[in-house]
């Protein structure tokens, strides 16, 4: 049993906007950014992290990876297209989106403006999350399309 104390975190708007954006080291990982809100031992927090990604208009994307923890994306505004083991999903402002842990996943904006998500991990830290990126993992023509059911 941890005896690292945890504490409640409010992150209001312009604490969040204040926070320096991300990126992979590797551009060729895709083409978005993110803001990390919880993430131990930045915040006081445990069990969970979080954070706000954005996937700029029409170029945006996020290569497909895996991780080994599952993940939830809610998206907060624009639209695209997310990639889960071979098939595609639409999704939109409103739609929430689970990932199981090692599944083959991306994401790609192909819209006039920016696709923005709030993702979630279950692991106190981000840094524990390994992206695991394979050489031609990017996001492929004529997979199969699925009509997200909301």
């Amino acid at each position: 049993m941890s005896t690292k104390k945890t504490h409640p975190v409010i992150h209001h708007r312009q604490a969040i906007t204040s926070l320096p954006p991300e990126s992979f080291p590797n551009p060729a990982h895709g083409h978005l950014t993110w803001r990390t809100l919880l993430s131990s031992p930045q915040t006081p927090t445990s069990d969970m992290c979080a954070g706000l990604a954005v996937c700029p208009p029409r170029t945006g994307h996020l290569c497909r990876h895996r991780h080994s923890q599952a993940e939830i994306y809610y998206i907060t505004s624009g639209s695209g297209h997310v990639f889960i083991d071979g098939n595609e999903y639409e999704v939109f402002a409103g739609t929430v989106v689970f990932i199981p842990g090692d599944a083959e996943h991306g994401v790609v904006n192909r819209g006039g403006e920016p696709l923005e998500w709030f993702y979630v991990f279950p692991t106190g830290s981000f840094g524990d999350v390994v992206y695991r990126f394979e050489e031609g993992m990017g996001v492929k023509e004529g997979e199969k399309k699925v009509r997200a059911k909301i």
